[in-house]
């Protein structure tokens, strides 16, 4: 199934950035003060941002990856207004992997033309903790979530589809058992545990709503407030009825350890990885973790690159987070 694009158009600066839409502004159209970093979560609109910096500013729009040298970082600052996407991939998490990254702040730090940059949140949140990365720049505006009004006005301009909206039943019990594999002792079993029923629980919380509205809250819960995670999801979730508990995230059936959990931070944090890199960076574990993200629905592997998923986006936030990786 190919997922349904956000379309740039169709999300408004004050829709995405809320009270740093002014500051956005002033960055861009005022005085060069130094760079501008624009952060934000996967598919989440920071897109959308800085190719409207691009085209206010009438600058060249660049594009790293995870091919981009230190040297190409740095050439990319020449010559007049530029905006650069995809920073997050100048180091990776290696000895001596800093370096791309490091060029590219000192040059930065030089650029006397208005220089627009793009972040990744995760890997922002982790530079920010290891380098200090927040004092190179003078102004950054972080890319907000969307709420359930926003999320309807998204999917409505983004697909074609018009479901039948149904209401949930509420006579399920919220509580049921749930069986979960978990390792003790390097061994994984399966073991129940009482649990709490989602969809129960959803349906009684929307019960007082309309069928429409209580679908869409239910998405922007279930997507953060991400539009592409929540384009995703519907694609994924929706046919030609809905009802608000048939809206749900990939997840995995067991918790990850820390390992694995660190294996999907690096997903997260980078969106796309080359294989090899991702494997040289976990070892041995690195096919069989892809294979279970991949059939979780959060990542795929194809042509020696692993790439994050949309739809997996919350989920893989979810469980990397609970692990307390950075």
């Amino acid at each position: 199934m190919t997922t349904t694009q956000l379309d740039a158009g169709s999300v408004g600066l004050s829709v995405l950035l809320g009270d740093d839409e002014e500051t956005f502004g002033r960055a861009v159209d005022g005085p060069t003060t130094g760079p501008l970093a624009v952060i934000g979560s996967p598919f989440g609109g920071r897109e959308t941002v800085l190719a409207r910096a691009a085209d206010r500013l009438d600058a060249r729009h660049v594009r790293f990856d995870a091919d981009t040298n230190a040297d190409d970082a740095v050439d990319a600052l020449a010559g007049g207004p530029v905006v650069v996407e995809g920073c997050h991939h100048l180091f990776t998490r290696t000895v001596g992997g800093f370096r791309p990254l490091s060029r590219f702040l000192d040059a930065l730090a030089e650029t006397e033309t208005t220089a627009v940059t793009g972040w990744n949140r995760f890997a922002w949140s982790y530079l920010d903790a290891v380098r200090g990365i927040e004092t190179v720049f003078p102004t950054h505006i972080e890319v907000g979530t969307l709420s359930g009004e926003d999320i309807t006005e998204v999917v409505e301009a983004n697909t074609t589809e018009r479901p039948t909206f149904l209401r949930d039943e509420t006579d399920e019990s919220p509580l049921t058992v749930r069986r979960r594999e978990v390792t003790v002792a390097n061994r994984t079993v399966s073991v129940p545990v009482p649990a709490l029923d989602r969809k129960a629980i959803v349906a009684r919380r929307t019960e007082d709503l309309d069928p429409k509205t209580a679908t869409f809250e239910r998405l922007a819960a279930v997507s953060d407030g991400n539009p592409g995670a929540a384009l995703a999801i519907w694609e994924r979730c929706v046919d030609d009825e809905v009802r608000p508990t048939g809206i749900e995230a990939p997840d995995l059936d067991a918790d990850l350890d820390r390992e694995a959990a660190f294996c999907l931070r690096i997903v997260l944090s980078t969106e796309r990885v080359d294989r090899g890199t991702l494997t040289d960076r976990i070892g041995p574990r690195t096919p069989r973790l892809l294979g279970q993200f991949a059939r979780a629905g959060i990542v795929t592997s194809e042509d020696g690159t692993v790439r994050l998923q949309p739809a997996g986006v919350p989920s893989a936030v979810a469980m990397t987070e609970r692990r307390g990786i950075l």
